[in-house]
């Protein structure tokens, strides 16, 4: 519980000074959520130098607007995540680059879940990544962007719902065909492993 209250109290503390213009304290929440929009960012978008430039525009919008943007630090992942999907489409749609190898609402992109595969018994950790890489794949795409921001950026359902554009019962429906499909795919050993692994990221 102490802990808890000195992490919130660290985290208001530094909000409150990039709400200020603090660039220290910006430069705070830039580090902790860039590594999660680039790898979100390259699921959307397979050309490198776009996701990096809207990253950075993502932020700079961020920082610009800081004192009108009512975000708060606990909500911010899902703010940053939803202007970068946004924020990608309007590029594209602008370079007249949209087309599905370019940018896809999540369509063929390969699924790179963080899944801890260290926890997995050495001597089958390749086999196992494998048959899970594999069961992955075989999910419509909605339903892999769904468990994506469910498992390994461990949104709630609100906020995914808002970044897919559905509603919150159709986030719970697509992530239990999902668990579903993949269960029909796997040996139940397999799966009990996956659901071990993603419980970690929650």
């Amino acid at each position: 519980m102490i802990k808890d209250t000195v992490d919130k109290d660290y985290w208001i503390s530094a909000w409150s000074r990039f709400k200020d213009g603090d660039k220290e304290a910006f430069a705070i929440f830039y580090n902790q959520h860039v590594d999660s929009l680039y790898q979100y960012g390259r699921k959307l978008c397979i050309d490198d130098d776009t996701v990096k430039d809207a990253i950075q525009e993502v932020f700079l919008d961020l920082y610009m607007r800081r004192e009108q943007n009512s975000v708060g630090y606990e909500n911010l992942k899902y703010y940053l995540l939803l202007a970068l999907k946004r924020n990608l489409i309007r590029k594209l749609q602008t370079q007249r680059r949209f087309d599905d190898t370019k940018i896809t609402d999540v369509h063929h992109t390969e699924p790179e879940f963080s899944i801890e595969y260290s926890l997995i018994e050495k001597e089958h950790e390749e086999e196992i990544r494998i048959k899970l890489t594999n069961a992955l794949n075989q999910l419509p795409e909605k339903q892999k962007e769904a468990i994506y921001l469910r498992f390994n950026e461990a949104l709630d359902y609100r906020d995914i719902a808002l970044i897919l554009g559905i509603t919150v019962e159709s986030v719970r429906t697509q992530i239990y065909r999902a668990l579903k499909t993949v269960r029909q795919i796997l040996d139940s050993k397999t799966f009990t492993i996956l659901l071990k692994l993603f419980s970690k990221k929650r």
